[in-house]
């Protein structure tokens, strides 16, 4: 969920899995799927929340570097690493 943490939202989830990619990676995907100027997508990455604190708040963090099937691997291994935990947050 986009800006899930800047609107509050993370009080409505049990748990919060931060999707993370390094600043290079981030830019780049930005400007490839907005069309805006370095300088746009840079000040809209400015005005969100620093990363480190997403992470800090987060349950837990997926990279995001590389391809598809390198998120889908990490997917799966978190997915399989909550198999018969409890989704309520204590």
């Amino acid at each position: 969920i986009p800006l899930l943490y800047e609107t509050g939202g993370e009080k409505f989830c049990d748990r919060v899995v931060v999707v993370a990619c390094s600043p290079k990676v981030q830019l780049s995907r930005l400007r490839k799927r907005t069309s805006v100027t370095s300088a746009e997508a840079k000040q809209m990455i400015g005005s969100q929340m620093l990363l480190e604190e997403k992470i800090r708040r987060a349950d837990h963090v997926v990279w995001n570097n590389g391809d598809r099937t390198s998120l889908m691997e990490q997917a799966r291994f978190l997915v399989a690493s909550w198999q018969g935990q409890t989704w309520m947050k204590k």
